[in-house]
């Protein structure tokens, strides 16, 4: 590159050459004068960002031209242009550039320190996925920045901005309950180049309200029927529904009309054909924001009409021993029945016999585990209808009587009993002792005397069987151990055997302990021989009811004589 005044100055001789030609040699010029590199300049950006091109110019005064040569880490490359892009973030740059005069022979160089930048890059709003009223949220917004960003947000409500703020967080509460989204920006700007980007996130404010299921409330066994469940949500909501114990999904349907009130229509269609009967059986309908996953639900009590029914051929009542029928009612040429009990097929066996159309279902005879929920399965035009079913109580009974209570009762004290039978349905007590009754499975007894062994008698009645057993109980007394007596000799005689007994009043009966030198003897009856003089024996027998464990005793001293003692 020529300076300007280098050609200001070649102009000048050019002129000065020409004004004195007549006094040169012919065809002799003047040289021109060879100078610089000077003024060496680098012109290019101070900061440098990652990813972004960039383009540097060496220029000096020379002439005649320089040579340009640049380095930048080690690698060297020719001209007074430059071209660089950083593909990752590095530490400061230094740019190099050397001037070389050839003509004299001098260079310069001068130096360029550039300073990296990086993104910004990969802007992310992260947060909650949806707004709830009256809750403040907090949104977190971040990029990729070398040395670092700043953060801006605007908060859009409406197409209208509702508020700004600045740093990486920012908190967001809606406004109002009418408010459907609210939609927030964030800039990132690095702090050094003031490069940015931007990213938008809608945010919708959940809300689920107004379900209702639409159908008829009325249904018939056999009969498909559509019921549609509606609900009021935003952003969007899943709907299940419940029958029987049974979840279903049903079509979802998206009505994306907003209302007056700003909110989603969603809903679902389910079609149901009836085959398990239930008087009274709840629909439910449950609605799920798929922002706030909370949940709605409406129920809708459906009234089932069964066309077929289970019922017996007679009046009578079922009753244990007996031949008793079934019949399927309301089929209308079914092309096959079957029966079921508890839900189970049932098949015929030796007491269980079918006719020939499988209408009717006869037990012979009918016996107590033969009770339990019957049904009939119809199949018509291709559907299979389940009955109502027939409860079926087995009456019987009674059997197995007994009576509770103890065997042996002691006078003055009170005493309970109870009777118990096997039977369908209840069966009724009546209690006999004596020429005394009593109704009620419980009786009480207190008895204020002394008494022979008393019949104590329950008789249990079934009024459906027309069956009645009784059962017995002998109940014993217990009284004593009172009026203890030891019978025998009042003295004893040295070498003597002398033979006592233990007797007193005891019902039912009593047992007898001695005491004797210390010691004890049990039973009724005592044999004592004395072998050395004493002046007085003593003896002792308690009498023990075997029942109750009452005791009383009797205590008997006897004087010892010596025959063969002459006293001097």
């Amino acid at each position: 590159m020529v300076h300007p005044s280098a050609c200001l100055l070649l102009l000048l001789l050019t002129c000065l050459a020409g004004f004195s030609a007549g006094e040169t040699e012919q065809g002799e010029t003047m040289g021109e004068s060879s100078y610089g590199p000077a003024s060496v300049v680098i012109n290019g950006a101070d900061i440098v960002t990652v990813g972004i091109p960039y383009g540097f110019q060496c220029s000096a005064n020379c002439y005649p031209g320089c040579q340009y040569s640049w380095t930048r880490d080690n690698v060297t490359t020719q001209g007074p242009e430059l071209s660089l892009q950083l593909l990752h973030k590095v530490p400061t740059q230094t740019l190099t550039c050397t001037v070389l005069n050839p003509a004299t022979g001098k260079s310069v160089t001068i130096q360029k320190t550039l300073q990296v930048m990086a993104g910004p890059s990969n802007i992310q709003i992260s947060g909650p996925p949806s707004l709830t009223i009256g809750v403040a949220s907090n949104f977190t917004c971040s990029a990729d920045c070398y040395p670092s960003c700043s953060y801006s947000w605007t908060v859009v409500v409406e197409e209208e901005a509702f508020s700004t703020a600045q740093g990486n967080t920012i908190s967001v509460t809606p406004p109002a309950s009418t408010v459907a989204s609210e939609t927030l920006v964030c800039i990132a700007e690095d702090t050094v180049s003031h490069l940015y980007i931007s990213t938008t996130l809608l945010v919708w404010v959940a809300s689920l309200s107004d379900i209702s299921i639409a159908g008829d409330s009325t249904v018939t066994m056999g009969k498909q029927y559509t019921f549609t469940c509606l609900v009021a949500c935003i952003p969007s909501c899943t709907i299940t529904w419940k029958y029987m114990g049974k979840t279903f999904q049903g079509d979802q349907i998206d009505i994306s009309v907003l209302n007056q009130e700003n909110k989603s229509n969603f809903g679902s269609h389910l079609k149901i054909t009836f085959s398990d009967y239930s008087k009274i059986e709840p629909l439910t309908c449950e609605a799920t924001n798929t922002a706030s996953h909370a949940t709605i639900t409406t129920t809708k009590n459906l009234s089932v009409i069964d066309p077929i029914s289970v019922h017996s051929t007679s009046q009578a009542l079922p009753v244990a021993g007996k031949s008793f029928s079934l019949q399927c009612a309301g089929t209308q040429n079914p092309a096959s029945i079957t029966w079921l009990k508890n839900k189970r097929p049932m098949p015929a066996n030796e007491r269980v016999n079918f006719s020939p159309d499988d209408i009717t279902m006869t037990f012979s005879p009918l016996l107590q585990e033969d009770g339990g929920l019957y049904q009939c399965v119809a199949a018509e035009r291709g559907t299979s209808i389940q009955s109502v079913g027939y409860n079926m109580q087995v009456n019987y009974g009674p059997s197995s009587v007994v009576i509770n209570g103890v065997d042996i009762v002691t006078v003055g004290k009170l005493y309970g009993f109870q009777c118990s039978a096997s039977c369908y349905p209840t069966c009724q007590f009546t209690w006999t002792r004596g020429n005394v009754t009593s109704q009620g499975p419980e009786l009480s007894l207190q008895l204020g005397e002394l008494q022979p062994p008393q019949n104590l008698t329950c008789t249990a009645v079934n009024p459906a069987t027309g069956i009645s057993v009784t059962a017995q109980k002998t109940l014993q007394m217990t009284d004593g151990p009172k009026n203890v007596i030891i019978a025998g000799p009042e003295s004893l005689e040295i070498g003597v055997t002398a033979s006592f007994t233990c007797s007193a009043e005891c019902t039912p009966s009593c047992s007898f302990t001695w005491t004797l030198y210390g010691k004890t003897i049990t039973g009724s009856a005592i044999d004592i021989t004395v072998n050395r003089y004493v002046f007085k024996e003593s003896i002792s027998c308690q009498a023990e009811n075997t029942f109750t464990g009452k005791t009383a005793m009797v205590n008997e001293t006897l004087s010892v004589s010596d025959p063969h003692w002459c006293g001097c």
